[in-house]
């Protein structure tokens, strides 16, 4: 028996957003792309305050959690594990000795490809590892495609399936193999889950396709509101023709809104010289200097 799929999402608190509707619209928009993939499938988001889902609640489970909110950005890493475990905690609870289940680690605005679910069903290995994936940057409005070390830059990268006793008791159970799946500073984060996941006995496989959008450059990012600033433009080569980032959005991704919101050719123009200049910026600064005599 196939195991089942499901999608865990840590939700930041609203006491921690800038705009909480726009956290919402966000949130919508990734259970739409999930449900895209899986229609079957589960999703957990593990929250301080329950979000308004709209037409996308029915299958979804919002859980609260009984530990206090972060108490700064630099905690949000803290909280998205303890939030993870909180809701594998509860998937524990419904499920009985013999089952085991594929957990996908998603956050709250990032968009999940079409056949990813359909990919993981089929081959059935311990973990898969998104290798390969597109960054949407929202200020800039382009997308970009990363060819390889995706999971390096991307939280939500992996899925790895786990039987009922691997999951934790409690959200406050670090002993369960699960459990080992966290954040740093305090244990190894997403960049490190492949080998974390070795470790286990399983080995991740490579998805054999960008099976994953990560959405950057917005207010709400957990990267923003740490002060990080705004993501890199990315190489020239990379960046995807506006027609094309449409198509992938609207079609692979189920999210016509944000295909909508890409720029056309003379803005992805200005994109393309603002990435040449910061190549050839980065490319002189790797010169050695001359030693004047």
């Amino acid at each position: 028996m196939t195991p089942a799929f499901v999608f865990i999402v840590a939700l930041k608190p609203k006491s921690a957003a800038s705009d909480w509707q726009r956290v919402e619209d966000n949130l919508r928009r990734t259970i739409r792309s999930a449900r895209a993939s899986d229609p079957a499938a589960s999703v957990l988001v593990a929250c301080h305050d329950e979000p308004e889902l709209g037409d996308v609640a029915d299958g979804v489970i919002a859980l609260p959690v009984p530990f206090p909110e972060p108490s700064s950005p630099a905690d949000g890493g803290r909280d998205k594990a303890a939030k993870r475990r909180h809701a594998a905690a509860w998937l524990r609870e419904t499920m009985r000795d013999d089952d085991a289940v594929y957990v996908m680690f998603l956050d709250a605005d990032d968009l999940v490809h079409r056949d990813l679910a359909a990919h993981v069903r089929s081959t059935r290995a311990g973990s898969y590892v998104v290798q390969s994936g597109y960054i949407a940057d929202l200020e800039r409005r382009v997308l970009r495609h990363r060819r390889s070390d995706f999971h390096k830059t991307c939280g939500s990268s992996f899925v790895c399936r786990f039987a009922r006793g691997e999951l934790p008791a409690s959200w406050d159970d670090l002993s369960a193999p699960f459990s080992e799946f966290g954040s740093s500073p305090d244990q190894r984060g997403h960049p490190e889950y492949d080998r974390v996941a070795t470790e286990l006995g399983r080995p991740p496989a490579a998805v054999p396709f960008p099976a994953v959008t990560y959405v950057v450059n917005h207010a709400e990012s957990l990267w923003s509101a740490k002060g990080r600033g705004r993501r890199p433009v990315g190489a020239v080569q990379d960046l995807v023709p506006p027609h094309r980032a449409r198509r992938i959005l609207r079609d692979e991704f189920a999210t016509p809104d944000l295909a909508g919101a890409l720029s056309g050719y003379h803005s992805f123009g200005g994109a393309v010289l603002g990435a040449a200049t910061a190549q050839t910026r980065a490319r002189l600064a790797a010169r050695p200097k001359a030693v004047r005599s």
